[in-house]
């Protein structure tokens, strides 16, 4: 399977995801929001120092930056001419290409949302290894992923030009490449049950995350 070139789509994104999440999501950057919020209500402790790895065109980075003000953002993708488009939309943000740019900070929060179902499977554990080494001791990683149990979320996934590449990963394998790269798990949950015309329903998702229907998943685990 090719994967995606994400440069090829960088500048259509917000357009295609628009029309991908219409009927869903009637706020613009509705489920971005609805991400962060959950981060910052599951999280112990306000971070310092955040990165978000495969940041794409910089979506979540503006609610990065409303639900921890006091924090220094930051953000990378394997995407040169997204992290162009991110740059443009986040000041203030330090942005970096992967593989390209070198970095030697480290990061008390780390975020990957929707990314690993871009990888290669055989690729995962590397790449996740990657992300432990730029986590400081005791610093915490947030993943985000697709529920595969969901068939809308799969609908949306299969009819979705730059998900062509996508193989959902069950929470089970995202647990197993935790466990390979010696961070710990300490939540999980399922989310993302309520479209922006239920907005108000939505701080019920902290009740129904063992339901494994929401559309999405979260994994939150810690470095020792």
């Amino acid at each position: 399977m090719n994967r995606i070139d994400f440069d090829e789509y960088s500048e259509q994104y917000e357009d295609l995801m628009n029309r991908q999440l219409g009927f869903f999501e009637k706020e613009e950057g509705y489920f971005a929001e609805y991400k962060i919020e959950i981060i910052e209500r599951v999280i112990e402790k306000e971070p310092v120092k955040i990165l978000e790895y495969g940041c794409g065109v910089g979506r979540n980075l503006k609610y990065l930056q409303e639900k921890f003000p006091r924090a220094e953002i930051s953000g990378c993708d394997v995407s040169q001419k997204s992290i162009e488009i991110a740059i443009k939309t986040n000041p203030g943000v330090n942005l970096f290409v992967i593989g390209r740019d070198t970095t030697d900070r480290k990061y008390e929060l780390i975020l990957i949302a929707n990314v690993l179902h871009h990888i290669a499977p055989d690729q995962r554990d590397t790449n996740l290894s990657y992300v432990a080494q730029l986590l400081m001791e005791g610093g915490n990683l947030f993943i985000f992923e697709h529920n595969p149990f969901n068939l809308i979320t799969r609908r949306l996934v299969s009819s979705c030009p730059f998900d062509s590449d996508a193989v959902l990963l069950k929470p089970q394998e995202i647990h197993r490449l935790l466990h390979q790269t010696n961070l710990v798990i300490k939540r999980y949950g399922y989310c993302m049950f309520f479209p922006g015309f239920l907005k108000k329903l939505r701080k019920l998702d902290q009740y129904l995350n063992w339901l494994p229907l929401g559309g999405q998943y979260y994994i939150y685990a810690g470095k020792p």
